[in-house]
């Protein structure tokens, strides 16, 4: 489905979602005793700032730790009616624009970061910008080596290639946010982790945990799956690794009785205007667009 195409069928759907009252609904009464953990990429600070002041007034906006904690508990008393957790993935060199939104907002979000590409000139694969979409769903699927060597060959892309312009937060910029964000790890170089061997999937999980404390000289406890894919096999090397949960992309809220290593997201996409943000809220705009594309991969493959 092209990016056109996909964004008309999300205007559509959150003008339905809108229309019928569903924000409402969900917010005050189907969900308001579950927590909604909010995934971002490489949000507009002014998309950011619309998103944020809205949830400041609709919303609880609670922490990543207050969270796992409780679900570790199995105990939400803590835990506000209506709570959201904001979490930002990858660690895009843009996200350093949102720390005066943070700082304005009093709240603390987390990022999880690629530890191989922070701090440097190495590029993310998956903005090589003669990829197709359609090309970078097809990659998602190959074995990682075979992936690599793909990459290699089509684009000129090494992992650990230095380029000109840089598309990761430097180490300047994380120390800089480190009072007000929380910063995690999201593997090394964001391989999709099933499909890697059982030592590359180790390095990444456990060097990328490493890589961070190392750098910022912190704990990491928390871990976020590289585009939400994992199996049980990834999900006994986070334990062995040390941390004390793992977000996936699966989408939902999470209650005190899912495990921690499994917590559900709300995908919200980094251009969304409020009409969209309020409808994404609820979760069906994202499960009719993940409908449609895997409709749509099996009728072309």
């Amino acid at each position: 489905m092209s990016i056109k195409l996909g964004d008309f069928i999300k205007s559509i759907i959150s003008a339905v979602v809108l229309l019928f009252g569903i924000p409402f609904l969900t917010r005050e009464w189907f969900c308001k005793n579950k927590v909604a953990v909010l995934l971002y990429h490489d949000v507009q600070p002014e998309i950011f700032a619309k998103h944020t002041d809205y949830l400041s007034r609709h919303f609880n906006i609670i922490s990543l730790d207050l969270l796992v904690t409780s679900i570790h508990n199995k105990d939400f008393s803590n835990i506000p009616p209506k709570s959201v957790v904001i979490t930002i993935d990858d660690g895009h060199a843009g996200n350093i624009a949102l720390l005066p939104i943070i700082m304005r907002y009093d709240i603390s979000p987390t990022i999880y970061v690629c530890t191989q590409i922070i701090n440097t000139h190495r590029h993310f694969w998956f903005r090589i910008p003669t990829l197709s979409k359609k090309e970078k769903e097809h990659l998602k699927r190959l074995p990682n080596a075979e992936r690599l060597t793909h990459l290699s060959q089509t684009s000129n892309f090494e992992p650990e290639k230095e380029y000109e312009d840089r598309q990761a937060l430097s180490l300047n910029e994380m120390k800089q946010m480190m009072p007000y964000v929380d910063i995690q790890p999201h593997t090394q170089f964001h391989p999709i982790l099933p499909n890697c061997t059982e030592t590359e999937c180790k390095q990444e999980i456990l060097g990328s945990k490493i890589d961070l404390e190392r750098h910022l000289s912190i704990e990491c406890h928390h871990f976020s799956y590289p585009n939400g894919d994992y199996t049980e096999r990834e999900i006994e090397i986070v334990k062995a690794a040390g941390f004390c949960s793992a977000r996936t992309v699966d989408i939902g809220w999470n209650r005190s009785d899912i495990s921690p290593y499994q917590m559900k997201t709300i995908p919200i996409s980094d251009d969304a205007g409020l009409i969209r943000f309020r409808a994404e809220l609820t979760g069906i705009p994202q499960r009719i667009v993940k409908w449609v594309n895997t409709i749509l991969w099996r009728i072309t493959i």
